[in-house]
């Protein structure tokens, strides 16, 4: 995963954002920073933790704006075709790399311009406080004990959705996928127990297990998180080698110019360097990031070449 040392970052971003003309000149209204998924899903919990330092940094509020739909495409799309002068953005994800290999309808990655990397999350195998499972073997035994268990997922490219499709993968469950219309509507599928059981992305569920309305069995990432840190992870549990991590950033659209991208690059790195930001991201289970656009460029299309060949490889299909 790109990153850049946030301190570093932020006396980069001083010396931009005190800088010439564009500084002065740009921006002179409010922003407006398209999710392209559900309220109260993992996107929109990034963008609004994201935009209240962005207003602070850029002078100008920036109204984050729930677009869901198509697996992210109506919000990606509406961005790929605004005019590309930096008011209209786009909190993208791990999706825009992934959707076009599954979807024709996709947004094409030509279509948007990268800015900067903002946030990395990892998955949590989740289950519905029902489910007698206490860890990821139970949990296993349970599925295979009942073929068809429904499992959710927030939209088709989405890490719940590959992290499902390489957990069914590797251990041979017979589970039935149900989508939802973003994180936010699969939540509440998993605590009204429609769902029993899904992976669900830190930033929206950490908050529910800790309430104990949902309870966690293991992480998608190489390594534990600081937010749970007595939750093993899944290649802990019996999955060696099994990592899924979403990550999120920005884009504009294709035309944007160079100089607003990094703009807006330096004041996203600046953003995540404050305590506020910071350390919420990091308390709900998210590593903040920060890059240029030429970095998380080169990023995004090393997760489309990643990620396409595991499509093919493992044959998933949109039904």
């Amino acid at each position: 995963m790109l990153r850049i040392p946030l301190y570093l970052c932020v006396g980069m971003a001083a010396a931009v954002l005190s800088g010439p003309a564009l500084g002065q000149a740009w921006p002179s209204r409010p922003i407006t920073l398209i999710v392209p998924s559900s309220a109260g899903g993992t996107p929109d919990v990034v963008a609004r933790l994201l935009a209240t330092g962005l207003s602070d940094k850029l002078g100008q509020p920036v109204i984050v704006l729930d677009r869901p739909g198509a697996s992210g495409n109506i919000g990606s799309e509406a961005v790929a075709k605004s005019a590309p002068d930096g008011y209209t953005i786009l909190l993208g994800s791990i999706v825009n790399a992934v959707s076009p290999h599954l979807m024709k309808a996709s947004v094409p990655l030509v279509d948007l311009a990268p800015i900067s990397s903002v946030a990395a999350a990892p998955d949590v195998l989740t289950v519905h406080p029902s489910v007698a499972a206490k860890n990821m073997q139970e949990l296993i035994a349970f599925l295979k004990a009942n073929p068809g268990t429904p499992v959710g997922y927030p939209g088709a490219g989405s890490t719940p959705h590959l992290s499902i499709e390489s957990f069914r993968l590797m251990t041979g469950v017979q589970v039935t996928l149900v989508p939802y219309q973003g994180g936010g509507p699969m939540l509440q599928g998993l605590m009204s127990g429609q769902v029993p059981v899904a992976f669900a992305t830190t930033l929206g569920v950490v908050p529910r297990l800790k309430s104990g309305q949902l309870r966690g069995l293991a992480i998608s990432s190489a390594r534990r998180i600081a937010a749970l840190p007595d939750m093993p992870t899944v290649a802990e549990s019996g999955l060696p080698g099994f990592e899924v991590t979403a990550w999120f950033g920005l884009f504009g659209p294709a035309k944007l110019s160079g100089a607003i991208s990094q703009h807006l690059a330096e004041a996203t790195r600046a953003a995540l360097g404050t305590p506020g930001v910071r350390n919420r991201l990091i308390d709900l289970g998210a590593e903040p990031l920060g890059s240029t656009p030429e970095e998380f460029g080169a990023f995004v299309q090393s997760e489309f070449q990643k990620w396409g060949k595991l499509i093919r490889d493992a044959g998933i299909r949109i039904e």
